[in-house]
């Protein structure tokens, strides 16, 4: 299944880098992009990929420019789209028009969202102010995907000329719909050229909408009489804080409380909206990274072709659920088990996670291993200790150790071109590649991007500077598969799963015959489904769980399996982290604290966020999975928990 996924934007041990390498970082459906679009009623469309039966509407842009190359002209790419609804069919229409002098069409056994041209569209049909459903529905190229599993039915009719794509939507929706009612919305194009060149517009800003539903806009179904007006207004702190303010906030009709969208705020507190006529409520919009009381509102009335103010909105913070003592609770001879359990469901419930699998490390071995909530938002199967959660880059550590054994033997050096091992055809037209170690791969320095946008490049000479980079793994796995004669499945069982005993870790998986997984979440408590893994990626396909990993930890920690001078060379700063305090290794991440050296990794894959840190001095760590995308958000809440206490609360 083809999705909008960004793979693995990894995330490093402290709580500044696990946003720091993440694309975006994930929120709530309920923080919107504050992007509205009018969809007005029409009738006796015909689905044909003309659109030359659509009354006069609004054509919208579709133009924020933010993943891929950006277009050079309007003939290179321009694009906009109408919008209506047609109460008779309970269905949206869509029309949506791209300019493209180049159009790039790819064969079906090698469809993908970034090799041809394509349109998605995102919809959350149940649009509630609280967690709603996001699905993306797309034709990528001559081939329809889905993501998301909803009951509307979509179709869509493509027609091209030598620079124009048509794509004609008609969305049936399962629920009945009507004038006066607000619905999730946002649009893309993707353009790749016969140069090679990709671009990737949407309506809204921003990428990873799925994974990111405050990037998607709102469409208001409203009738041909419909009047607008705007309001502005301002929020503020109800005492004193230091803390940012609400992105934005929620205005909610009060005569058709269905239909709401959401402003954003700016750094003063200020916002501004245009809406149809009348009365409305204005409230803060909750999130996951700033949970607010929502109950405080204030009134105001919108009247035609004016700028009304609402009254001033004065908000509170919520405060965290969990009490953090002086020191974390890994420091104490003993722990209590109770407590742990107490504090971790009081956090879940708190950032709306469904499940949840910890490992807490103590003296060489797993003192503390527990799973909580639900494989699945809908359902009612428990997390069990050997769910498989997906580890994303916890995986690159894991890579790095098997690397640090060849380099023992000789396979390999760490400072010897790649090239000179196994010539890299993407990257061979850039002279400078010939310069990429594997030492520059796994700290960070190879000039690779993150992922490639359609061609891959060098974004900056190799070893003159941080950046974070999947890439430079997936270079570095192709050179060890060349060199040992070995598929990556079978180097990395033979060099870490077995000798280390880790049962539970796979680099490949699939539903027919693969070990119970947790489902992936969005948007809170959103499931997105189970993704399948055919091909192992160094950087990111580890399926494991926390006490397998922590196994791991400990086993780095002590050598096994390492020389000394090895296992000092990976815990030894190579690069710095720009604006973080903090360095990687080979393979990890680190940081210099009060109590000592800390090393690990996190990770983000679509609908999957984890953390693992291991303090060398005091011989603790711990090991964090979840099924949705916000263990970022309470990861430094829980770090000062187990471990740091309440300064490093203080501090965060």
């Amino acid at each position: 299944m083809l999705q909008k996924l960004f793979v693995c934007p990894g995330a490093p041990l402290i709580s500044a880098l696990f946003a720091l390498f993440l694309l975006a970082p994930s929120q709530q459906a309920h923080g919107h992009s504050g992007n509205t679009a009018l969809a007005y009623p029409v009738s006796g469309l015909t689905l044909d990929g003309d659109l030359s039966d659509w009354p006069e509407l609004v054509a919208y842009p579709i133009a924020h420019a933010d993943y891929g190359d950006q277009p050079e002209n309007s003939a290179d790419l321009k694009a906009h789209f109408r919008i209506g609804y047609d109460l008779t069919e309970n269905a949206l229409y869509i029309g949506v028009e791209v300019e493209d002098q180049s159009i790039v069409i790819a064969p079906a056994d090698s469809s993908s969202w970034d090799n041809q041209d394509g349109c998605e569209l995102y919809i959350a049909s149940r649009h509630q102010p609280a967690a709603s459903p996001l699905i993306q529905y797309a034709r990528y190229g001559d081939q329809d995907d889905q993501y998301g599993h909803s009951n509307d039915q979509p179709q869509v009719a493509v027609s091209r000329d030598d620079n124009r794509h048509i794509y004609e939507w008609r969305i049936a929706i399962d629920q009945p719909i009507h004038a006066g009612q607000s619905l999730g919305f946002d649009i893309s194009v993707a353009d790749m050229d016969q140069d090679n060149s990709f671009s990737w517009t949407a309506w809204s800003g921003g990428t990873q909408k799925l994974a990111t539903p405050n990037r998607v806009g709102d469409v208001l179904l409203v009738d041909q009489s419909v009047q607008l007006g705007q309001l502005t207004g301002r929020i503020a702190w109800h005492q004193p804080a230091d803390t940012p303010l609400p992105a934005q906030v929620r205005l909610q009709a009060l005569l058709q409380p269905s239909m709401w969208t959401q402003a954003s705020v700016d750094s003063s507190g200020s916002y501004r909206a245009e809406l149809p006529v009348g009365p409305y409520t204005v409230h803060a919009a909750d999130a996951p990274d700033l949970r607010v009381d929502t109950a405080p509102h204030v009134h105001a009335h919108i009247a035609a072709a004016s700028t009304q103010r609402a009254t001033l909105l004065r908000v509170s913070p919520m405060p965290s659920p969990v009490t953090i003592g002086e020191e974390g609770i890994l420091h104490a001879d003993s722990i209590d088990p109770a407590e742990i359990d107490q504090a971790i469901r009081a956090y879940m419930d708190f950032y709306q996670i469904p499940g949840l699998s910890l490992a807490l490390i103590k003296g060489g071995q797993v003192v503390h291993q527990q799973s909580y909530g639900v494989q699945n938002a809908n359902g009612d199967e428990p997390v069990q200790p050997k769910t498989l959660f997906e580890a994303a880059s916890m995986t690159k550590p894991v890579f790095t150790y098997a690397v640090a054994r060849l380099v023992e033997r000789g396979v390999l050096s760490w400072d010897t071109p790649l090239y000179t091992y196994w010539p890299y055809e993407d990257i061979a037209y850039d002279e400078r590649y010939k310069l990429i170690t594997a030492r520059m791969v796994v700290s960070h320095t190879t000039g690779f991007p993150n992922w490639r946008s359609g061609q891959l490049e060098i974004e900056f000479d190799p070893g003159t500077q941080f950046g974070y980079s999947g890439e430079g793994f997936e270079f570095l796995g192709k050179v060890v598969v060349h060199l040992t004669g070995k598929e990556l499945v079978d180097l990395i069982r033979d060099e870490v799963f077995t000798p280390l005993g880790m049962d539970n870790a796979y680099l490949v998986w699939n539903e027919t015959d693969g070990p119970q997984k947790a489902t992936a979440h969005t948007n809170g408590l959103t499931p997105v489904g189970k993704r399948q893994w055919d091909n192992p990626m160094m950087a990111a396909s580890l399926h494991t769980d926390p006490a397998t990993y922590a196994r791991f930890l400990i086993a780095v920690s002590q050598g096994v399996g390492l020389t000394s001078e090895t296992l000092d060379e990976m815990l030894t700063p190579q690069t710095e982290i720009p604006d973080a305090n903090a360095w990687f290794g080979l393979g990890f991440s680190l940081e210099k604290t009060a109590t000592g050296l800390r090393f690990g990794h996190g990770g983000s894959n679509f609908g999957f966020t984890c953390q693992s840190a291991f303090y060398r001095q005091t011989d603790i760590g711990y090991v964090v999975m979840v099924n949705n995308d916000q263990a970022h958000i309470f990861e430094p809440e829980l770090r000062a928990f187990l471990v740091t206490g309440q300064a490093d609360s203080q501090d965060e």
